[in-house]
């Protein structure tokens, strides 16, 4: 990490103990957060179970929101207003979406993008044999497909850009 980084971090985590809170925000009774639990229980129990089951998966994707929102259902801190409610549907259906939380469309993009990756690899060889000074791109490509399930056009581009460029010194030396 960068020294930057650091500093944002720290920083973050001081006004998160408390030095930001508002002078005049009063934390409800434990009676009100009992009530809240109950009834979020009952109201959002599916909304729960699925968060519950995809909590690792939110972490690491670093999903601030849908973690917040989580918090909320659990601890009964504060009331969820239809709107709360209408945007947690929404990020799970919208995680429900995404290969990273779905196992059934994890499988498909994962069979999509094969024939993408082998083509990286293949690049990637070519390159390495050239000692080419695209290696380092390439490799944060096939990173960034793997991590992300999708390659974007330019991507494509330029990883073809770089397959040209090498194959072409291929028949340089035998001449």
């Amino acid at each position: 990490m960068t020294e930057g980084d650091n500093r944002w971090i720290t920083n973050w985590q001081s006004q998160q103990i408390g030095n930001n809170m508002n002078r005049f925000y009063r934390k409800p009774k434990p009676e009100t957060m009992q009530k809240n639990r109950e009834e979020y229980a009952k109201l959002y129990k599916e909304e729960i179970k699925w968060l519950k089951e995809n909590l690792q998966t939110i972490t690491e994707t670093k999903n601030k929101f849908m973690i917040d929102m989580y918090t909320v259902l659990i601890t009964g801190s504060r009331k969820i207003t239809p709107k709360m409610s209408d945007a947690i549907k929404n990020g799970i259906s919208r995680c429900n979406n995404n290969p990273k939380f779905n196992p059934v469309l994890q499988i498909e993009a994962e069979a999509k993008l094969k024939p993408i990756l082998e083509k990286i690899a293949m690049v990637e060889k070519l390159a390495e044999s050239k000692n080419d000074k695209a290696l380092g791109f390439i490799q944060n490509v096939r990173e960034y497909v793997t991590n992300n399930y999708r390659v974007t056009k330019k991507q494509m581009e330029a990883l073809n850009k770089v397959y040209k460029r090498c194959s072409e010194d291929l028949f340089k030396g035998d001449e």
